[in-house]
């Protein structure tokens, strides 16, 4: 799996030294709470999911950079419940 850093830095410019807990805001932001390594100070970082894409990749994701889904996924998806737009007009037959 590909992935790239999330940058994170304290206002002292300590990075983090431990991850103590990542979720999600009621407001879907991604929350990071850590430690910064130099000054010690526990730290709450909160972004917009569409930032932190920015951040990591430079330009929010679209159709067409996203990976292409697989046979394998769609049975995943749809094992989950997950139906596509196309799947509909194969039910109403």
């Amino acid at each position: 799996m590909e992935y790239r850093r999330f940058p994170m830095s304290c206002e002292c410019g300590g990075e983090p030294k431990q991850i103590m807990g990542v979720g999600f805001s009621a407001d879907r932001e991604l929350v990071i709470h850590w430690r910064c390594a130099r000054c010690r100070r526990k730290i709450c970082t909160v972004r917009p999911l569409a930032d932190c894409w920015h951040d990591c990749f430079g330009a929010p994701p679209t159709k067409a950079s996203l990976p292409p889904s697989t046979a394998d996924d769609r049975r995943f998806l749809h094992s989950i419940g997950v139906r596509f737009a196309e799947d509909s007009s194969d039910s109403e037959d």
